[in-house]
Order: C-alpha cells, then sequence, then structure tokens
C-alpha cells in the first residue's frame, strides 16, 4: 500500500460547507432507498442491541478517496457507530486491502451498506481514472472539468485531487472561460467581428478587462489563427480543444520561430482525452491537459462489505 494522502486532502472533509453538503447528499439518499424501512432487516430484531463488525476493502487495484463520506453514512444512521478509516484518500491499495470499518446493529450496518459502497466507489473511481492520466502526462497538470453529476461537484473535485489532478476552475465565477458559443454569439452580436480574429479577441479581452475581471482569462480555439492571436495579446490560458497533438506541436513549434510570447502551462489540450493522447498532448507542448471523462465516465472501483459479529479490533 502506497501511502501519498495529505493533509490538505483529509482536511477538506472538515470543512463546514463540505459537512453540511455531505450530509445533504447521504440523506436524500437515504431517503431514496427507505433504510428506515428496510424490511429485510426484521431478521434481528430479537438481537437489536448485538453490535456487528463491517469491512470495507478493494476488490481491485486504485487510489482511494472518501472512507470519510463512507463513514458518514453509517453516523447519519445512527450517532453511536464507530467507525474507522483505514486508508487516506490518495492512498493507492492493491486489491484486498481494508479501507474502512464499522461497529454497529445488524440493522443499520445492512441499510448502509449500498449507498456508503455507492459513494465509494464513484470517489475512488474517479481518483483512480485521474491518476491513470497523471502517470500517462507526468509533465502536464491533469484538470477536472464541469462536466460533472450537479450537486456533487465539490466531492468529485475532491476525488480528482486525490488521483493527483487539478481543479479547473469551481464555478462560473472562479474566471471567464470563453468557449466556441461565446464566440459565435459574439460574432452575431458584431458582425463587424466576423472574419476578424485579431478584432474578435482583443474585443473579448478589453470587455472583460473593462468588467472588472483582474485574473486569468482562458479562450477556446480551434484555428491557428485565433491561437497565435491569444499569445499575442497574453491570454493567460488558451484551450486547444479538438485538435490532434500533432498539429498542436506544430503550432507551437511555429509560434516560438516567430518569437510569440508562450509558455507551457499556458496552453491547454482538450477533448477526447485519455492515457495515450494525454502523453501524446504533454510531448507536443500542452502543460494544461482537462478531461470531462475523469468525472462524468469513470468506471467505479469495485468495493465490497463484509459484516460478522462482533466490534471493531
Amino acid at each position: 500500500m502506497e501511502q501519498q494522502g495529505t493533509g490538505d486532502l483529509d482536511r477538506f472533509w472538515l470543512r463546514d460547507d463540505v459537512q453540511q453538503q455531505l450530509c445533504d447528499w447521504i440523506d436524500a439518499a437515504l431517503e431514496e432507498d427507505r433504510t428506515d424501512e428496510d424490511r429485510t432487516s426484521l431478521l434481528f430484531s430479537s438481537a437489536p442491541d448485538q453490535l456487528c463488525r463491517g469491512v470495507v476493502s478493494t476488490r481491485e487495484e486504485g487510489i482511494v478517496c472518501g472512507t470519510a463520506a463512507m463513514s458518514a453514512v453509517f453516523k447519519r444512521l445512527a450517532a453511536d457507530c464507530r467507525t474507522a478509516c483505514r486508508v487516506l484518500d490518495g492512498t493507492r491499495v492493491e486489491s484486498g486491502t481494508e479501507i474502512m470499518t464499522v461497529e454497529g446493529s445488524a440493522a443499520v450496518l445492512l441499510a448502509g451498506e449500498r449507498i456508503a459502497l455507492n459513494i465509494g466507489s464513484h470517489l475512488c473511481g474517479i481518483a483512480t481514472r485521474t491518476a491513470r492520466l497523471v502517470e500517462c502526462a507526468p509533465t502536464a497538470t491533469i484538470l477536472d472539468t464541469r462536466k460533472n453529476i450537479p450537486g456533487l461537484r465539490i466531492f468529485q473535485k475532491q476525488a480528482v485531487r486525490a488521483g493527483g489532478g487539478v481543479s479547473h476552475r469551481a464555478d462560473l465565477a472562479e474566471f471567464p472561460l470563453v468557449k466556441e458559443n461565446h464566440r459565435d454569439l459574439i460574432q452575431s452580436l458584431h458582425p463587424e467581428l466576423v472574419g476578424d480574429r485579431q478584432a474578435e479577441l482583443t474585443f473579448i479581452r478589453d470587455t472583460l478587462r473593462s468588467g472588472g475581471v483582474k485574473g486569468p482569462i482562458a479562450i477556446e480555439v480551434e484555428d491557428e489563427e485565433s491561437f497565435r492571436c491569444c499569445l499575442g495579446l497574453e491570454i493567460e490560458i488558451i484551450l486547444v480543444d479538438n485538435i490532434s497533438p500533432e498539429i498542436l506541436e506544430q503550432w507551437i513549434a511555429r509560434a516560438r520561430s516567430d518569437d510569440l510570447p508562450l509558455r507551457n502551462d499556458q496552453i491547454e489540450a482538450s477533448g477526447g482525452i485519455d492515457e495515450t493522447s494525454a502523453a501524446a498532448y504533454a510531448a507536443a507542448g500542452a502543460g494544461r491537459i482537462s478531461s470531462g471523462a475523469i468525472t462524468h465516465s469513470a468506471p467505479v472501483l469495485d468495493l465490497t462489505m463484509s459484516i460478522s459479529g462482533g466490534g471493531i479490533e
């Protein structure tokens, strides 16, 4: 087991806003599952005070995230449950690793089992998928996107961080990201800008700055002229979307040959990112690689929970 968790990752779960959102998430899940009406738990009504022990383990190798959230499921069901998180967020584990234990009544453990596993396997899956991209492109920063399940963003971003990735932007207020739809609408509203990339991009930059934007501006480009204009305008983040690594490498080489100001951490590649393309984009010169797939398409990490009589050792 490779312990890579950090205090910063662990402190996330102690934040007041995180705890409130976590309680809301868990409460909604408990209500959805009608855990207070579990018919099968009638089998254990004759011994309601008998303590049982649950052990959550991995069934495959991966990166752990969310044992604190899994623990909170059982605490919401019964405040007197005893839980122990055996593994920190960001830890790489082998198949068969115990990552959390819980002590409580049979009814509580069985009612919370599936919800806890759903949460944990989802977050561990995101962390594991992120870590694979990080390993394939160690010279670049791997970033997430806003392609998340609504209401779960802060938890999915925590999982990305656990896997070694970085949050792109938390919300629309953090910094402006001008994408294809924005640019199309600007040209529709300002026909004098159509066909003049320099004028269009200058308008975008100056309008945002005059509107009070002091931090970074990000602009998506899909052609070399826009790419070069953004470099000349010193746009902080240039998002190169759905351009092959080979083409991007040529754009960067020509820009450097023409002495345009360019930093690798200014160039962000996106669009269909996987392990192979991430490595290729990093080699081409992209210092930032953003992937929606690490949150919206990451396969779950297979977890299991065994329950037996007895308390936590």
